[in-house]
Parts: structure tokens; C-alpha cells; sequence
């Protein structure tokens, strides 16, 4: 009876609770989390503005630092070398520069962001980024050895080329004539990591 009562109570006390509580209420105050402060000088090239989620990721296997995720299209493809400013609803930072590719997954990329004082990484989907040769070669041609997490972009997810895990979504232009030294290219990268 008494292990009756306990678990009764504890329904009534979950049941009767009031959907604001202290914890939520103070999470809403929370200031949003700070942008990393780039300090790179402004320079003659266009600035892309790049609108990311509020809150970083830490560790999970994509290096050093803080990782934003990208969450709206920017106005170009992103690449290599750019320069780009981070937006929230709220918050803007100074001027950064993808300086390059930390990490790649299946629908994912992940650049170093250069300009700030501790270690800063963007991850943006695919489709939204520009790969030089040698990256998009080896998404392509090892694009079921990359890792399947995250899943797409939402703005990606609901589409059926990107349903199938059993296909490769993405394409890229490739000259032919450049395949066999991008391919030795991976092997030298790959027998030189395995050599460690």
C-alpha cells in the first residue's frame, strides 16, 4: 500500500504542476550564448554574412573549439578563403575567414574560421558549400566511408534523393583528366596517415 501511494502522488504531483517553472523561466532570461569575437581587418573582398544557430557544439569529433551550425542559405556558396560574418536573431560578429575544411561528412562540411582567439569551426550542409577539387572528389568517391551524422539540412531532409541511404545525393564537376592525380593525391593522404 504504501509504494501505492508513493506512485499516486507523484502522478497527482506531475499532473498538477504548472507548465513555467523556475528552471524554464530563467533559461528565457538567459543571455544568448556570444558569438566568437573575429578581429580579422576589413579588406576590398565581399563579406558573406552567414546566419547560424544560436548555440555551438562542442567536441563530437569535429575538432578543436566551438562548432556553429549554418541554418539559412547564405548568398553564395561557401568556400575556402572567404570571409564571412556570423548572425543570429540578435547577435552579429566581427569579420572571420574559412581558412579550411576540418571535417567532411556525407551531408555536411566543416570549416576552420580564422580571425578569433580560441579555435572556431562552421559546419554547413553540401549543398551550400563550394568543395575545391580534391574535397568534393573524395566526397564523391567515398561518400559511403564518410559519417552519416548529423542527417541533412531540414531544408534538405524532406527530399528524396537525400531519403535514400543507399544513394549519393550530391554530384560534382570533376574534370576527367584530373581524376588520376586527385586519386593519387588520396592515396599519398591516406598511406601517409596510416604510416603514423
Amino acid at each position: 500500500m504504501p509504494a501505492e501511494r508513493k506512485k499516486r502522488s507523484k502522478r497527482a504531483a506531475a499532473e498538477s504542476s504548472t507548465p513555467t517553472t523556475t528552471r524554464s523561466i530563467a533559461a528565457k532570461m538567459r543571455q544568448p550564448y556570444p558569438l566568437p569575437p573575429f578581429s580579422l581587418p576589413p579588406t576590398n573582398e565581399t563579406t558573406i554574412d552567414v546566419r547560424i544557430l544560436p548555440l555551438p557544439i562542442v567536441g563530437k569529433g569535429i575538432g578543436r573549439g566551438l562548432t556553429w551550425t549554418l541554418d539559412k542559405r547564405p548568398a553564395e556558396q561557401l568556400r575556402k578563403g572567404m570571409s564571412v560574418r556570423f548572425c543570429t536573431d540578435v547577435q552579429m560578429s566581427g569579420l572571420g575567414r574559412l581558412s579550411a575544411i576540418a571535417d567532411l561528412r556525407r551531408h555536411w562540411v566543416t570549416f576552420l574560421v580564422s580571425g578569433a582567439d580560441q579555435p572556431c569551426n562552421l559546419r554547413v550542409p553540401i549543398p551550400w558549400a563550394s568543395l575545391g577539387d580534391l574535397e568534393g572528389y573524395t566526397h564523391q568517391h567515398h561518400y559511403f566511408n564518410l559519417a552519416k551524422l548529423p542527417p541533412p539540412h531540414p531544408s534538405f531532409a524532406h527530399r528524396p534523393a537525400f531519403q535514400n541511404e543507399d544513394e549519393n545525393p550530391y554530384e560534382f564537376d570533376i574534370e576527367d583528366e584530373e581524376i588520376p592525380s586527385l586519386s593519387n593525391r588520396i592515396a599519398n593522404i591516406t598511406n601517409a596517415q596510416e604510416g603514423k
